[in-house]
C-alpha cells in the first residue's frame, strides 16, 4: 500500500532553473552521449539526475512533515481517517485522469502532433472524471456510511482536472530532463498545499482543511509546469492528428491501466479498513504510513521520474541499460532496506515523540509497513524497465494476479485489525518484489542471480542496522528524543562502517556518484 497521495506527498525534482545546465537536455552533447558511452553512464546520468532530485525532494518533505505532525496535532483519527478514504478514492480517478499520457510523451519521439494530442486526450478524461466524481459523491458516502464524505470527494474533485492539465507539460519536461524546473513547481506545490491546510486546521475547518489545500497545490503546480515548459504551449488542440492521438492512447492506456491497477494494489488496504474497521482505525493506518511513505517510498518515486527517461532513450542498447537497472537496484535496496528496518526498530519511540500519546496504536502498524517500505525496495524499478522496452503490458498482467491473491488476503487478515493488515501487506510484497525482478531479468536477458547480488549490500545493512538497534533502543538511556538520536546515529555508523570496510567498491562508487566525478 502507500498512503494517500496529497499534492504535498508527489515527488519533487530539482532544484533552480539557474542551475539548468548541469542536467542534460534533449539536445545537449551531454544528453547525446547516453546513446555512445559505457553501461556506467546510465547510472552516473541517473544520479546526477537523482541528485538534483533530492535537493527539492528534501525542501518538499521538510514541508511535507512539518505539515503531517502538526495536523496530526489538531485533526483527531477519525478526522484524519476520513481525509484518507476521500483521497485514496480520488487517487484511483487520478491514475487515469490523463489515460497514461504523462507516460507515452515520454516515450514517444518528441513532435508537435504528439503534444497537443496528448492535452486533448489528458483535458477530456479529466474532465470527464471531475465531473463524474461530483456526480458520484453522494453515492460514495452513502456506501461508506459517512456523510462526510461527500463533501470531501466533491472538493477534491477538482484535483483531478488540475492533475490531467499538468501531465502535458511535466511530461515534456521530464522527457528533457529539465529537473530544476520541475523544482519549482514542486516546492510551489508544497509550498501552497501545507500553508493552506494548516491555515484552515487553525481556523478549525477539520478534515477539509487538507482537502482544500491539496486542490490549491494542484493547481499551483500545473500552473506552474505551464509557465516554465520552454518553446511554447501546444494549445491548438483542435489540430490533433487522429495518427498522434492514437499513438498517445496505445502506450499511455496500458500505462494508466498499470498505474491504477498498481494503485489498487497499495490501496485496497484503505478501502477494506474503511469498510470492516471504520474511520477511527483507518486514521491510524494511515498516519503510521506518513513516516515510511515519506522518508522511503517517495524516493522510490522521485528515482523513477528520473531513470524512466534514461532508460527510454537507452531501449537499444541492452548491455548498457542492464548495467544501469544493476546499479539502480543496488542503490534503491541499499537505500530502502535499511531506512525501512531501521524505522521499524524506533517506531515505539518515534510516535509518542513524533505525533503525541493519543497515536499509540499507530506504533505496531508502522513496524510493518516500515518493513513493507524495505520488502518494496527490492523491486521497485522493475515497471520503469517494462515501459522503458515498450511493453508495459507486463505491469499490467502482474498487477491483475496481486490484486486477485491480494483482497481476500487483506480482508481475512482485518480480524487481527490494522496489524494484521500491514502484515499480510508486507508478505504480498516479498512475493511479488521477487516475481517482478525475476520478469525484469528476463525482459533484460540477463541471469537473476545479478539482481541478487546487486541486493546483498542492502541486505546485510538491514540486518546489521536490526541488531545494533535494537540492542541500543534497549539501553536505559530514558524515553525521548536524545535516546532516539542515539539510536539513529548508532544506526548510521553502522552502515557508513560496513560501507567502508566491507563494500568498498560501492561505498567509493557512491562517492563519485554523490561528487558527480
Amino acid at each position: 500500500m502507500s498512503a494517500p497521495m496529497t499534492s504535498l506527498d508527489r515527488p519533487t525534482s530539482a532544484a533552480t532553473t539557474a542551475c539548468q545546465g548541469i542536467v542534460p537536455t534533449a539536445s545537449s552533447p551531454e544528453a547525446a552521449s547516453l546513446s555512445q558511452d559505457s553501461p556506467g553512464t546510465l547510472a552516473r546520468a541517473g544520479a546526477k539526475g537523482a541528485m538534483w532530485q533530492a535537493l527539492a525532494h528534501s525542501i518538499g518533505r521538510a514541508i511535507v512533515l512539518v505539515t503531517i505532525v502538526v495536523l496530526a496535532r489538531l485533526l483527531s483519527p477519525e478526522e484524519y481517517g476520513l481525509v484518507a478514504l476521500a483521497l485514496v478514492l480520488m487517487a484511483y480517478a487520478e491514475m487515469i485522469a490523463d489515460a497514461g499520457v504523462n507516460q507515452a510523451l515520454v516515450y514517444l519521439k518528441p513532435s508537435p502532433e504528439n503534444s497537443r494530442a496528448a492535452l486533448l486526450i489528458a483535458a477530456v478524461v479529466g474532465g470527464s472524471l471531475t465531473v463524474g466524481a461530483v456526480v458520484a459523491a453522494p453515492v460514495i458516502a452513502a456506501v461508506f456510511d459517512r456523510p462526510e464524505v461527500e463533501v470531501l470527494v466533491q472538493v477534491l474533485a477538482i484535483s483531478l482536472l488540475g492533475s490531467a492539465l499538468a501531465a502535458v507539460p511535466e511530461a515534456l519536461l521530464r522527457r528533457d530532463l529539465l529537473f530544476p524546473r520541475l523544482t519549482v513547481a514542486a516546492i510551489i506545490r508544497s509550498v501552497v498545499t501545507g500553508s493552506l491546510a494548516l491555515g484552515l486546521a487553525f481556523a478549525d475547518y477539520g478534515a477539509l482543511s487538507l482537502a482544500v489545500g491539496t486542490v490549491a497545490g494542484t493547481i499551483a503546480y500545473a500552473v506552474s509546469c505551464w509557465l516554465l515548459l520552454p518553446g511554447g504551449v501546444p494549445w491548438k488542440i483542435w489540430r490533433a492528428r487522429r495518427a498522434a492521438l492514437r499513438a498517445n492512447l496505445a502506450f499511455g492506456a496500458p500505462a494508466a491501466g498499470s498505474n491504477l491497477l498498481v494503485r489498487l494494489i497499495f490501496d485496497v488496504d484503505y478501502v477494506i479498513i474503511a469498510l470492516l474497521l471504520g474511520a477511527q482505525a483507518l486514521g491510524h493506518y494511515t498516519l503510521a504510513f506518513r513516516l515510511p511513505e515519506q522518508l522511503i517510498m517517495n524516493v522510490f518515486y522521485l528515482l523513477s521520474t528520473v531513470v524512466f527517461p534514461l532508460y527510454s532513450r537507452a531501449r537499444s542498447d541492452l548491455e548498457r541499460l542492464r548495467g544501469g537497472y544493476l546499479k539502480i537496484v543496488q542503490i534503491q535496496s541499499l537505500y530502502g532496506v535499511t531506512a525501512g528496518v531501521g524505522l521499524a526498530v524506533v517506531a515505539h519511540m518515534l510516535v509518542p515523540v513524533v505525533f503525541g500519546d493519543r497515536w499509540g496504536q499507530a506504533v505496531l502498524p508502522l513496524v510493518f509497513l516500515s518493513m513493507y517500505a524495505a520488502v518494496r525496495a527490492l523491486g521497485a524499478g522493475a515497471t520503469d524497465i517494462y515501459k522503458a522496452l515498450g511493453r508495459p503490458g507486463l505491469s499490467v498482467g502482474i498487477s491483475l494476479v496481486r490484486l486477485v491473491l491480494l483482497v481476500p488476503l487483506l480482508i481475512y487478515a482485518a480480524r487481527w485489525g490494522i496489524a494484521g493488515v500491514a502484515v499480510a501487506q508486507c508478505a504480498s510484497a516479498l512475493v511479488f518484489a521477487l516475481g517482478m525482478q525475476v520478469v525484469a531479468a528476463r525482459v533484460l536477458r540477463m541471469r537473476a542471480m545479478l539482481l541478487l547480488r546487486a541486493v546483498i549490500p542492502g541486505l546485510v545493512c538491514g540486518l546489521a542496522v536490526s541488531v545494533v538497534g535494537i540492542s541500543v533502543s534497549a539501553l536505559p538511556l530514558g524515553d525521548g528524543i536524545p535516546h532516539l538520536a542515539v539510536v539513529i546515529a548508532a544506526g548510521l555508523g553502522t552502515v557508513y562502517l560496513l560501507l567502508r570496510m566491507i563494500f568498498t567498491s560501492l561505498h567509493d562508487e557512491l562517492v563519485r556518484l554523490v561528487l558527480r566525478r
